[in-house]
C-alpha cells in the first residue's frame, strides 16, 4: 500500500490505472505503455518501481491532511534587496495571484532564494501551503537552516532522503523533488530551484511528481542561471512567461574565466604527474587569503590530483559518495584548508566567501555549456570579494567552453547595457 497526502477527502485509487488500449500511472503520472509491463497478478510501472511497485493491484492511499493556518508570517530581519531583485519579487507575486507559470532566470549570485521571499510569505498569510522543491539534497541541506533563520511564525520542514521530518506537517516544505512522490494535489505554490540540475532535468518521472504535487490551479515559480534548451525555446516563443536578472546583487559583473592551454591533462594527473601550468597557477595562490576550488571531471583524476598537491597545500578531495562530504565542506569553508578538490558535485548550491576557481581537463564531456557557468559562478559571489581569477585548464578549446564564455559576456553585456553595474 502506498500513502500519500492531499488537500482533498480521504480516498484509495489503484496504482496503474487503463485508459483503453494504454496505461496511467496514478503515482507519477507515467502514460508511455513501453514502461508498464505486465506480471502474474496484473500490470506495473517501471518509470517509479525505484519506490516501490504502483500496479492494477495496489491501492494508493490519498490522505487528507489539513493544515492549520499560522499567524501572520514575516521574517525575522530586514531583507535589502537590490533594484532589480525587488523587480523581480514583485513579478513572482503578481505571477502567483495570476495563477500562472513564470520563470526566474538569474545569473550566479543574484540571490535567487531572497527573491522569492515575498512571495511565499504573501501565500503563507492567505494560509496556503508552499513547496520550495530542488533536484539535490545538498541544497536542501543548505536552505533549511536559512528559511529557519529568516521566517517566523512559521513551521518549516526538510525533506529528503533519511530525513526525519516525514509525516510532519507544516505551512513551508522545503523538499527534493523526488520527496513530491508523498503528496497529491496538495501545494498552493511550488518554487522549483535549479530547474535545470541533474537528476531533475530531463527526468519525466520527478516532472510527474511536481505536476501532482501540486493543486490543479497552483503556479510554478521555476528558477534557473543555466536555462535548457527547451527552457529558452520556451522563452523565446512567449510559452513561458519570465523575469532575467542579468547581474549579481552586490553589482558587480560575473568573473569571465580565462582558457590555459595545458597537454594530455589527465593522462599526466593519472600518471602522478601535474601539468606545470596548473601547478604554477596554485602555487600563486600561496601568497594570498583567497581559498580555491579545483574542479576534475572524474573520481581517479580528484584521487591522483589530491596525492600530488598534499605534500605542497593543504588540500582535500570530495565527490557524491564522499562518507565525510559534509564535514569537508564545512572545513573548507571554516578556512581549515586553501584547497578543495571536487567533482561537478560542488557546480552549484555551495558558496564560500573568497575564492578563486579553476577546472582541470575543462574539455571533457561532463563540463558542459551550463556546468562551466556554474563552477564560474561560484566565484566572486561576496559583496566583499567581488572580484575571482577563474581559469579554464584543457588540452583544446571545446565549443562547450566558447559557448559558456559567451553566455557570460551576453549576461555582463546585458547588464551594463541597461546600467546596472557599478
Amino acid at each position: 500500500m502506498l500513502r500519500e497526502f492531499t488537500s482533498l477527502t480521504t480516498n484509495s485509487v489503484p496504482g496503474v490505472i487503463k485508459q483503453g488500449k494504454k496505461y496511467y500511472c496514478n503515482r507519477c503520472g507515467n502514460k508511455k505503455l513501453k514502461d508498464f509491463y505486465r506480471d502474474s497478478l496484473g500490470v506495473y510501472c517501471r518509470n517509479c518501481l525505484v519506490f516501490g511497485k504502483s500496479a492494477t493491484y495496489t491501492k494508493i492511499i490519498r490522505e487528507q491532511i489539513i493544515i492549520p493556518k499560522k499567524d501572520k508570517c514575516g521574517l525575522t530581519k530586514v531583507i535589502h534587496l537590490s533594484d532589480m531583485q525587488e523587480l523581480a519579487s514583485k513579478h513572482c507575486v503578481k505571477a502567483y495571484k495570476e495563477g500562472k507559470n513564470t520563470l526566474i532566470y538569474a545569473v550566479c549570485g543574484a540571490g535567487k532564494t531572497e527573491i522569492v521571499y515575498e512571495v511565499i510569505l504573501t501565500a503563507l498569510n492567505e494560509g496556503k501551503v508552499v513547496g520550495f522543491a530542488t533536484p539535490r539534497k545538498d541544497v536542501v541541506l543548505e536552505l533549511y537552516p536559512r528559511f529557519k533563520r529568516d521566517f517566523c511564525q512559521v513551521e518549516i520542514v526538510a525533506l529528503y532522503g533519511g530525513s526525519q521530518d516525514k509525516g510532519r506537517l507544516a505551512n513551508l516544505y522545503i523538499t527534493t523533488t523526488h520527496q513530491l512522490i508523498n503528496f497529491y494535489q496538495f501545494f498552493d505554490l511550488i518554487i522549483l530551484d535549479e530547474v535545470d540540475a541533474f537528476p531533475y532535468y530531463n527526468n519525466k518521472m520527478l516532472e510527474g511528481f511536481v505536476q501532482k504535487a501540486k493543486k490543479k490551479k497552483a503556479p510554478i515559480i521555476f528558477l534557473t542561471a543555466t536555462p535548457t534548451r527547451k527552457i529558452q525555446y520556451l522563452m523565446k516563443t512567449k510559452q513561458l512567461d519570465y523575469f532575467i536578472i542579468p547581474l549579481r546583487f552586490h553589482r558587480y559583473p560575473i568573473p569571465v574565466p580565462r582558457v590555459s592551454l595545458t597537454s594530455s591533462t589527465i593522462t599526466k594527473l593519472n600518471k602522478g604527474v601535474c601539468p606545470k601550468k596548473i601547478l604554477n597557477w596554485l602555487e600563486s595562490k600561496k601568497s594570498t587569503n583567497k581559498q580555491v576550488f579545483v574542479f576534475v571531471p572524474d573520481i581517479k583524476s580528484g584521487i591522483n590530483l589530491e596525492k600530488i598537491l598534499k605534500p605542497h597545500f593543504t588540500c582535500a578531495f570530495v565527490y557524491a559518495e564522499s562518507p565525510n562530504r559534509k564535514q569537508i565542506i564545512n572545513d573548507f569553508r571554516a578556512g581549515k584548508f586553501q584547497l578543495i578538490i571536487t567533482t561537478t558535485i560542488l557546480e552549484r548550491g555551495v558558496t564560500v566567501s573568497n575564492v578563486d576557481v579553476c577546472i582541470v581537463g575543462c574539455d571533457a564531456e561532463i563540463f558542459d555549456e551550463r556546468a562551466i557557468v556554474q563552477i564560474v559562478g561560484r566565484a566572486g559571489r561576496d559583496k566583499n570579494y567581488p572580484t575571482a581569477d577563474v581559469v579554464l585548464f584543457c588540452d583544446y578549446y571545446t565549443r562547450e567552453i566558447r559557448k559558456a564564455i559567451k553566455q557570460i559576456k551576453r549576461m555582463n553585456k546585458m547588464a551594463k547595457r541597461m546600467k546596472l553595474l557599478l
